[in-house]
């Protein structure tokens, strides 16, 4: 029975050493309940006021008093005297909401959920119940909820977000799947972009030109709108792509160097002026591969608007931004006053980094509309051979926008005299020497590269009252005299990174043999 013992109790320990090796295990995850009758509603209240100005509901609003000044307008159906179920409903989700263990507690007293680092990243909230002892606000910096999941934020007091704050959805999270449940008034400061499901009867007062994607529910309280608009509608965001593998150098024979890549990246926002004030604006990019290699470890970066999310394009799923293939970008945020914002597209082949901007203008406040050029500069070849030779740089012109664009040109920074415009101007096809939404114009620049050149070529146009540019750059690789790969000597012993898991795969084999000769001993002394 001893000798019986000993085994259990090595096949335990076996047991528990593997096992630790499997990380924690989720007991614990927030679930989304069900509104019932109460989810058509943007806005249910007891009353309902409107300060200034118009309030656009997606979705049903229900009230028993309306009262202000402003006016209002919905898309679905206007409830006085809402049914009793709605509000039956709204208690019954709370409830569901309310016994859902907390998956994180803040200390007590008031915290900013946008500086708050002990739930983890600042700013960054993965799905969980988020609990406060106190009451919550949003600052400035905004929140992002990211992953596919529920967001509860169960907050004992007020909840309230300062002007211009955001709260953001990154990777498939969804504004139908968060939920903010505080026990006193929220107040959402002007110009703030927020999501989600807020129960609270204690009241809740947007700011103004808020956009909120969720809903005010506060049956039994008051909602308080000013130039707001609440869609009930649900978002989601987009995944965010996997991580290609790490890139590794394409083997090129002989003593030719190789291709380095071309990317090139339209930004296109919609919309480009915002008359009535501050507002939503989606930002499309489109990243293309105009080179002749195959890229990796794509990324599109906005210097003002984030996250920028992968929309489509791998068509073949091999995470390689491949040859003439485009992917498309998104981003939304708030737009309070006339900005510039610039966009980085970046991948990487056979060694080099390969980059391409561009910028775009929204005006807010005037319905005056700004222009949008861009430009594709793509050279006759790629690589030359030791001592250079003769490039032909072709720039091809479009316009993304919807104003026509007067006296467009193209300088280059290297390119030996002006590049000139196409003979019989292809492209102009009404030939009223506007490049229209649609047309392309087309100029060639001639020149001899005696060493690897990058050059920039610089489209402008103007309409509006507005001059624009758009740059592309091109890198022209010329062959060294010559071209020897450096090496180490061989001593003997793989390089470090071998060594690393030729260690782990040691260690284990100690394990293995260690636990069969203690199985076989246990075994010898039964018999």
């Amino acid at each position: 029975m001893k000798n019986i013992n000993k085994i259990l109790a090595i096949m335990v320990f076996s047991a528990v050493f593997t096992l630790g090796f499997s990380g924690p295990t989720s007991i614990f995850a927030a679930t989304t309940p069900s509104l019932g009758t109460a989810g058509t509603y943007g806005v249910l209240s007891e009353t309902f006021t409107r300060n200034v100005g118009v309030t656009t509901i997606i979705g049903d609003l229900g009230y028993t008093t309306l009262s202000g000044s402003g006016t209002h307008t919905i898309s679905g159906s206007v409830f006085v005297v809402p049914p009793a179920q709605a509000g039956t409903d709204q208690a019954v989700a709370l409830s569901n909401l309310d016994l859902q263990a907390c998956t994180f507690t803040f200390a007590p007293g008031a915290v900013d959920l946008a500086t708050d680092t002990t739930h983890g990243p600042m700013g960054v909230y993965t799905p969980g119940v988020y609990c406060t002892l106190g009451a919550a606000s949003i600052g400035t910096a905004g929140i992002t909820l990211t992953g596919t999941g529920t967001y509860i934020f169960r907050v004992t007091g007020a909840l309230t977000t300062v002007d211009n704050s955001s709260v953001t959805l990154a990777n498939s999270a969804s504004s139908c799947d968060v939920f903010w449940t505080p026990t006193a008034a929220t107040t959402l400061g002007a110009n703030t972009s927020f999501k989600g499901v807020v129960i609270d009867d204690s009241g809740i007062t947007i700011g103004n030109t808020t956009a909120w994607i969720g809903r005010a529910l506060a049956f039994n309280g008051t909602v308080t709108s000013n130039t707001d608009t609440i869609t009930s509608t649900c978002t989601t965001a987009l995944p965010t792509p996997p991580t290609p593998p790490t890139p590794v150098p394409v083997p090129v024979p002989g003593n030719w160097w190789a291709p380095l890549p071309l990317i090139n990246v339209t930004k296109i926002p919609s919309p480009l002026a915002l008359p009535a004030g501050p507002g939503s604006v989606t930002y499309t990019f489109v990243a293309t591969n105009v080179g002749i290699v195959p890229m990796s470890s794509v990324w599109v970066r906005d210097d003002k608007c984030s996250p920028v999310n992968y929309i489509s394009g791998d068509s073949n799923s091999n995470l390689f931004l491949d040859v003439s293939e485009s992917w498309t970008y998104r981003c939304t945020k708030q737009v309070l006053s006339t900005e510039t914002n610039t966009v980085t597209a970046h991948g990487w082949s056979n060694g080099a980094d390969g980059y391409d901007t561009a910028n775009a203008t929204v005006v807010v406040g005037s319905s005056l509309t700004p222009p949008l050029i861009h430009l594709v500069k793509i050279p006759n070849v790629f690589t030359l051979p030791f001592g250079g030779g003769v490039v032909t740089y072709n720039y091809s012109v479009t316009n993304p926008g919807i104003a026509p664009l007067s006296d467009v040109g193209i300088t280059d920074d290297k390119c030996t005299g002006l590049p000139g415009r196409v003979t019989g101007h292809p492209g102009d096809i009404n030939k009223n020497n506007l490049l229209d939404p649609g047309e392309t114009f087309y100029f060639t620049c001639i020149t001899n590269i005696t060493q690897t050149t990058t050059n920039i070529g610089t489209a402008t146009g103007s309409a509006n009252g507005f001059t624009i540019s758009d740059v592309s750059s091109a890198t022209v690789v010329v062959m060294s005299p010559i071209a020897v790969s450096p090496g180490f000597p061989n001593t003997g012993f793989p390089p470090e990174e071998s060594s690393n898991k030729w260690g782990i795969a040691m260690v284990s084999s100690i394990f293995v043999l260690i636990l069969a000769f203690a199985l076989m001993f246990a075994v010898k002394r039964i018999g």
